[in-house]
């Protein structure tokens, strides 16, 4: 659905601005954030709230995180990005960069999940257990 697919690519887009309010804006109330990144406890942030503290974790942690997406599939409500990560160190001011794979899910056009793979292969096993 290019809809969907349009709103993945700006998903990703506003993780690496970092502006929590309109990834809220474009997120459902329950959404669940999975990332590689992720500090929360079981690795999981979940509602808007848990929106907040991943973007507030990923600001005390990066000093720059941003996708570079070189392949790209929409179906139905799952998109499915590979491509790869930059990242900087907020402390080490190390930068490097690395493969990764993304599977978003919408419902009723908002985000209501979102898993980030440090293997862009491992993406294929997110939208298994998406259902």
């Amino acid at each position: 659905m290019p809809g969907n697919l349009a709103a993945a690519r700006e998903v990703l887009a506003t993780l690496g601005e970092r502006d929590a309010d309109k990834l809220i804006a474009m997120s459902h109330p329950d959404v669940e954030w999975y990332s590689f990144f992720a500090l929360a406890e079981g690795g999981v942030y979940r509602g808007h709230e848990g929106t907040r503290r991943y973007m507030s974790d990923l600001a005390d942690a990066w000093e720059i995180a941003r996708a570079e997406v070189d392949d790209a599939l929409a179906v139905g409500a799952v998109v499915v990005l590979v491509g790869r990560i930059h990242y900087r160190g907020k402390g080490s001011g190390v930068e490097s960069s690395s493969p990764s794979g993304w599977m978003l899910k919408f419902r009723t056009g908002k985000l209501i999940c979102f898993r980030a793979f440090r293997d862009p292969e491992q993406v294929l096993e997110g939208v298994r257990s998406a259902g």
